[in-house]
């Protein structure tokens, strides 16, 4: 029965629209962006000493190489699936743990010989050869060319020139050219070497050649890295 005491057009209580508090989706996204960070800091820390290499995709994903599977990590921290070892990754993909050093074979050798760029890319734990531009050229491990239109994550002592180690004289001869020599170095174990990395100038030690004497180890003030030969030069 209809209240004798209803005014017609007036709103009873009952028909009043329920109001839900609704939360800032801006802090809900900060929370929720804060636990998949911490997910993710957790399984670096976890297998940081026991994996070859942990890798984190342009996703977010992470990909953690062990000595016979790759295992493969969402956004989320989430272990999705396991893939193969060695496993090919893309060049804007950033390499966060490399204790492995994976080398270069005969065929991307060749390629590269081939191709003769300026400078070429080789990550420490990435199979692939990459040669940097305008779109990044990545030759793997079967000599195939593959182009990305990325740009490469590496670190600085990652990049290689293959130009000749030239040495300015400084003098000019009779006809006004300016002379340059040639220099042709063999590196040996304890030799002193000039580096440059990270923008520092050092003397270092050369602790190791591999590589078919492409690659010199150097130790300098604590630090220990591979550099490739033509960017040394020997302490006089």
């Amino acid at each position: 029965m209809r209240n004798e005491f209803f005014i017609e057009g007036q709103i009873s209580i009952f028909e009043l629209p329920i109001i839900e508090f609704v939360k800032p989706k801006g802090i809900i996204l900060k929370e929720e962006q804060n636990i998949k960070l911490d997910k993710l800091d957790h399984i670096i820390k976890l297998y940081s000493q026991r994996c070859s290499r942990i890798v984190k995709t342009l996703s977010g994903a992470l990909l953690v190489e062990l000595d016979n599977k790759t295992l493969y990590f969402n956004s989320n921290g989430i272990n999705e699936f396991e893939m193969p070892k060695d496993v090919a990754i893309m060049p804007e993909d950033e390499i966060i743990i490399a204790n492995v050093h994976k080398e270069l074979n005969e065929i991307q050798k060749q390629k590269l010989e081939a191709l003769k760029p300026q400078q070429y890319i080789k990550r420490k734990c990435d199979a692939n050869l990459i040669i940097p531009g305008e779109k990044a050229i990545v030759i793997n491990q079967k000599g195939w060319e593959l182009e990305y239109n990325q740009k490469t994550k590496y670190h600085e002592n990652e990049i290689f020139s293959t130009e000749y180690n030239l040495k300015i004289n400084g003098l000019e001869d009779s006809s006004g050219e300016i002379a340059i020599d040639m220099i042709d170095v063999n590196f040996k174990v304890d030799d002193d070497v000039s580096i440059k990395y990270q923008g520092i100038e050092s003397i270092g030690k050369v602790v190791s050649i591999y590589n078919n004497e492409e690659t010199i180890n150097v130790k300098w003030e604590g630090k220990q890295t591979a550099f490739y030969y033509k960017n040394l030069s020997k302490v006089k």
